[in-house]
């Protein structure tokens, strides 16, 4: 049995400080997500490895952890197609009908986007390679998107943590689960 402590990135810059849809548009932390990010470092327990998305904004939060991280493509945010990198604002004068059908509608995807299944086997099967690779406990530095997606998928429900909210579970038998522990 080895814990598995799953975190989304802390808060990244914004071009132009505007929040945009972001999903492989690479951005770095601000100085809030910097913060956030040292926080986070100081309560989580010691582990033997840190896995973590290459974008910059996961990686960056991944070496307040430990500097000796280990990068996985699978672990990369959902690719949001024709809405990556936009701003909101643009999204919705672009694209209003599916905008405002997204609204209600989570599982309406932006044009030339990932799809949700696709970006869930990439996400478990580097979660997998991790647990396999790690020589005890560790931690795993990822995005929104992927996280929510791997969330329903083990605990039938979706759940999208804040910036640097650590998510705890458990791989054993070759399958993870959602552990009680609160940090």
């Amino acid at each position: 049995m080895k814990r598995v402590y799953l975190l989304r990135h802390a808060a990244q810059d914004f071009p132009d400080g505007q929040r945009r849809c972001l999903g492989r548009t690479d951005t770095p932390l601000g100085d809030v997500g910097m913060a956030q990010a040292e926080a986070m470092a100081a309560r989580l327990p010691p582990v033997a490895a840190v896995f973590s998305s290459p974008l910059t904004r996961a990686v960056q939060t991944a070496r307040k952890i430990d500097g000796s991280i280990t990068t996985m493509t699978g672990l990369r945010e959902l690719d949001y197609g024709q809405w990556d990198g936009l701003t909101f604002a643009e999204i919705r004068r672009r694209f209003p009908e599916l905008y405002a059908q997204r609204e209600h509608d989570k599982s309406l995807m932006p044009p030339g986007s990932e799809p949700p299944e696709q970006a869930l086997a990439r996400f478990l099967g580097a979660m997998a390679e991790a647990a396999r690779i790690s020589p005890g406990d560790f931690a795993v530095v990822a995005h929104g998107g992927v996280i929510e997606l791997f969330s329903q998928a083990i605990t039938g429900r979706r759940y999208k943590p804040r910036y640097c909210e650590i998510l705890s579970l458990i791989w054993e038998n070759e399958r993870f689960t959602q552990s009680e522990e609160r940090l």
